[in-house]
């Protein structure tokens, strides 16, 4: 076991400096990718370091933060990253993250309604789920296109003053190939040629509808365009990186080639934002590096997957199975029982809760997200207490405290794992 997890070890950090040193050698280049001689060579340069810095902004989790996960996935499959491949554990433990991070959250409100995550963040966890190969219909057990339907009843307030928020989430319905209601179409288009939020709204209107495609609302859809291009300042942009990152965008979108000029400043403009020493923050990375890459929303999903999309919990690859026990014996409830997990090669220690908890009407349990990633609060009514010096501790085949949390555990097969209730 010590040494699999050693040769596990040594695997991640040859992975790890695959991407590392190259960033180590690009740092000795004198010249920056906005002093590069031609356009091309700046957006290139620019996609490619941009895609480095990103990937540098992650914690120690390999994270970026809660909430955040599936926009940076998904910058990171316009710019570079057709398909998350498993082979590349440094990569691939982000796309786990991303699952965690709304695996966690589904724990807590299976609706997903809050004002956090019902008024457009769930799309982007749709996408970024399109974006990974992932089927948004069977996400470990949930169907995520139900909830974000949902969201249009349920929010369907915010929406109708918000259709940026609005539409974001018909543009994640209609890359999961769900067919959109009119009357939907019709609370985007209120007023065409109006937008509260100006670029930024009318970008997002406009990739709705021609996502969409239904020609009773090309009228619509060309008023948002329209918009767009006369929103254009005369020094090239359409306002600050954000908003010229989606005029962008929606321009790409329209595969209207003999426009791809008009983008040219607006994507220098955000080269030079995201310099290395201007060190920009994590939120305009994830804003201009599709742009750069003169890619959009609409172009998620449109690479062929390694494997046919399958839902999260459906074996594409040889199962296995691990042991789960949970121990209890300083409370005045005795407990000690054991389950089986089905997992597949790249699935953590987490995924295998979740499958129990989804499959077995025996086995629940709770966690919190952390900075060290999932903390597990409590397995099948028994909740740990900070009052009460109490955690669930989780030891290993060899009966060894783990190193890593659930959620940074890769189990292989015949792996047995204990919870064990635990006073420090």
């Amino acid at each position: 076991m010590l040494v699999t997890k050693l040769l596990g070890l040594i695997i991640l950090v040859a992975d790890v400096l695959g991407d590392v040193l190259p960033v180590i050698r690009d740092r000795r280049q004198v010249v920056a990718c906005s002093e590069r001689q031609t356009y091309g060579e700046r957006r290139r340069c620019a996609v490619k370091d941009g895609v480095k810095q990103l990937l540098q902004k992650r914690n120690e989790d390999w994270s970026w933060g809660e909430r955040v996960e599936a926009e940076a996935i998904i910058a990171l499959h316009l710019a570079k990253y057709k398909v998350f491949k498993k082979t590349k554990a440094s990569l691939y433990i982000s796309v786990k993250q991303m699952n965690i991070d709304l695996l966690s959250a589904l724990s807590k409100n299976n609706s997903l309604t809050s004002k956090e995550w019902g008024r457009g963040k769930l799309a982007y966890y749709v996408l970024g789920v399109k974006a990974t190969c992932q089927d948004p219909r069977d996400f470990y057990g949930h169907d995520l296109i139900d909830k974000l339907k949902n969201h249009l009843i349920v929010s369907s307030s915010y929406l109708d003053s918000n259709k940026f928020a609005y539409s974001l989430i018909l543009i994640a319905l209609c890359k999961a190939g769900e067919p959109i209601d009119t009357h939907n179409l019709n609370d985007i288009s209120t007023t065409p040629g109006y937008y509260t939020f100006g670029v930024d709204e009318a970008s997002l209107v406009y990739m709705a509808y021609h996502c969409i495609g239904n020609p009773t609302y090309k009228k619509a859809e060309d008023a948002a365009f329209n918009f767009i291009l006369k929103a254009k300042n005369k020094n090239g942009t359409f306002g600050n990186e954000y908003s010229t990152a989606l005029a962008v965008q929606a321009i790409f979108a329209s595969g209207k080639r003999t426009l791809r000029r008009q983008t040219r400043t607006g994507i220098d403009y955000m080269v030079d934002s995201i310099d290395r020493n201007n060190n920009p923050f994590t939120s305009l990375l994830l804003s201009v590096l599709p742009a750069i890459a003169r890619k959009s929303l609409l172009d998620i999903g449109s690479w062929q997957c390694t494997r046919p999309e399958q839902g999260t919990t459906t074996p594409s690859t040889p199962t296995f199975l691990v042991g789960i026990t949970v121990f209890n014996n300083i409370t005045a409830i005795d407990y000690d029982r054991t389950w089986s997990a089905t997992l597949r090669q790249g699935q953590t220690l987490y995924d295998a809760l979740v499958y129990l908890n989804n499959t077995d009407s025996t086995f629940s349990f709770k966690s919190e997200t952390t900075t060290w990633g999932q903390y597990i609060t409590s397995i099948n009514d028994m909740t740990a207490s900070t009052d009460d010096r109490q955690y669930w501790q989780i030891l290993g085949t060899d009966g060894s405290p783990l190193q890593y949390g659930a959620s940074q555990t890769f189990p292989s097969q015949g792996d047995k794992y204990t919870f064990k209730f635990t006073i420090w």
